[in-house]
């Protein structure tokens, strides 16, 4: 039986240039493989597009699907939607370092490549920064509404500016401007 990360293999050594499609699917147990704190599982259909050539390999990929996440706000999981592209360039080269995170190269003798690291840290990447439940139909937060009166209960109703009893002798100081 294959394991979870051999189902992001493309063996390409015995396939003829030009174009080729490959489907894959990133499910809870892949998620689980990279036990990512910030993703607790999702459902991502990734078509990619590969280019053959000599000494090239070309993939386009397409995400589709949705991500477990925390929201931030209220600390619930919610599916985050997730749609975005990719490109990739796998060069057949010794060398071995790049400055373009898109390229990566292979030896030559190489006949698969594993792209389930790829795929991870593109998800990473495209996640934002901010993640929130998106409002409801009627413009409502769809934020879980017990969390957020507990967080009203702690806001504070005043907004003074903090001032640092060290510090405030300092303003009484003027320049002596001539």
């Amino acid at each position: 039986m294959a394991t979870i990360m051999e189902r992001f293999d493309i063996m390409f050594k015995g396939l003829k240039a030009g174009n080729h499609v490959f489907g894959f699917n990133l499910d809870n147990p892949f998620f689980e493989h990279f036990d990512d704190a910030e993703l607790e599982g999702g459902a991502i259909d990734i078509t990619a597009a590969m280019e053959k050539k000599e000494n090239l390999l070309s993939f386009h990929f397409r995400y589709s699907g949705s991500l477990k996440v925390t929201c931030d706000r209220c600390l619930d999981i919610f599916d985050m939607p997730v749609v975005f592209e990719s490109s990739l360039h796998v060069r057949f080269d010794e060398m071995t370092g790049s400055e373009d995170i898109d390229v990566i190269f292979l030896d030559p003798n190489e006949h698969k490549l594993n792209l389930a690291g790829y795929f991870i840290e593109s998800v990473r990447l495209f996640m934002p920064l901010k993640r929130i439940h998106p409002a409801g139909r009627d413009g409502e937060p769809g934020c879980n509404r017990e969390m957020l009166e507990k967080l009203d209960q702690y806001k504070t109703k005043e907004n003074k500016p903090f001032s640092d009893p060290r510090w405030d002798s300092l303003k009484n100081i003027k320049p002596d401007r001539k």
